[in-house]
């Protein structure tokens, strides 16, 4: 990186010469300059002599924009269903982690009903932080739980996960059963198929079956994972509008909108991800009559390794 930091330096300083020279050269041969010209140019000339760093800092930003200079990112998403309680739950908990050098993307799914200490309200379900107070309690609660720093968090209802499908056109799943509405009638059939909004909000979450949220958790990283692959497909420009189209608008982030559209731009040669999905294995438990999701430490463990290179991370600024 150092060698490729020198060698824009190199050409910028090339540029700012041309440009000192160009100037110089059409200044000496110019013969009808009036007063004010004169006084104008003998402006910028000092001008320029005593900010020629600030102009070489600036060209050195502008041609970096064109080097990939992206660093490991660990975000976390919540899918919010905002319209069980006035505030809103976190029914869908995921911290992605990648790194974009490798292309991998590690997907960690944690139980909603997971039993955690949260700040101030003491042991209770691991989504009733948001509940609570929103996403800087939750972020908390999951950076303690994981051991790691978020870079950002984002946070989208339903109804925009649903309509951020439908504008990709679609999602492809392979279901492993049949689904039913609760008549009974079906809705969606055994098999692979592109499911959607409507449909893929449907299909991430259903519980009515013995899988219960291990198979919801299962199907949310079949169809996140399913959604990245559709967005590699649409053009950078088609992204960015998806971006600036929710940003604020059905998905909230504490990430800064051009920093992420930045990030989108230097993504363009990020084709082949690998992915790996994992969920925090847990065990279930009746507690003062309420159903937890309860963890073993070595189990937990295991998930706090995947993010254990922590001189690696967060070293971007998203804000």
């Amino acid at each position: 990186m150092k060698k490729k930091k020198n060698a824009v330096i190199s050409v910028g300083l090339i540029l700012l010469i041309i440009g000192v020279f160009a100037y110089v050269f059409t200044s000496d041969n110019s013969n009808n300059r009036t007063e004010s010209d004169n006084e104008s140019n003998s402006s910028f000339n000092e001008e320029a002599s005593l900010s020629i760093e600030d102009v070489l800092n600036k060209n050195n930003e502008d041609l970096l924009k064109f080097i990939d200079t992206r660093k490991t990112v660990v975000f976390a998403i919540y899918g919010i269903d905002d319209k069980t309680t006035e505030e809103g739950r976190s029914d869908i908990i995921m911290v992605i982690k990648y790194d974009p050098t490798v292309k991998k993307m590690v997907i960690v799914s944690i139980p909603r009903d997971l039993r955690v200490d949260v700040p101030g309200y003491g042991m209770t379900k691991i989504n009733h932080a948001y509940a609570y107070e929103g996403e800087q309690l939750i972020n908390q609660v999951v950076e303690e739980l994981l051991g790691v720093k978020l870079d950002f968090s984002v946070k989208l209802n339903f109804d925009t996960f649903s309509s951020i499908i439908d504008d990709v056109g679609g999602v492809e799943i392979n279901a492993k059963k049949q689904f039913l509405y609760d008549d009974n009638s079906l809705a969606i059939d055994q098999g692979s198929q592109t499911l959607n909004g409507k449909d893929a909000l449907f299909y991430v979450r259903f519980r009515s079956d013995s899988d219960v949220d291990y198979g919801r958790i299962g199907r949310q990283q079949e169809v996140v994972i399913s959604l990245m692959e559709d967005l590699k497909s649409i053009s950078t420009k088609e992204k960015i509008k998806l971006v600036t189209t929710y940003y604020d608008q059905g998905i909230k982030t504490d990430a800064n909108l051009n920093k992420i559209i930045d990030y989108i731009k230097m993504s363009k040669a990020d084709n082949d991800i690998v992915y790996e999905n994992y969920r925090l294995p847990t065990y279930s438990e009746v507690i003062d009559g309420l159903w937890y999701e309860l963890y073993r430490q070595e189990d937990l463990d295991m998930i706090k390794n995947l993010f254990d290179k922590k001189e690696e991370m967060n070293l971007e600024n998203w804000k």
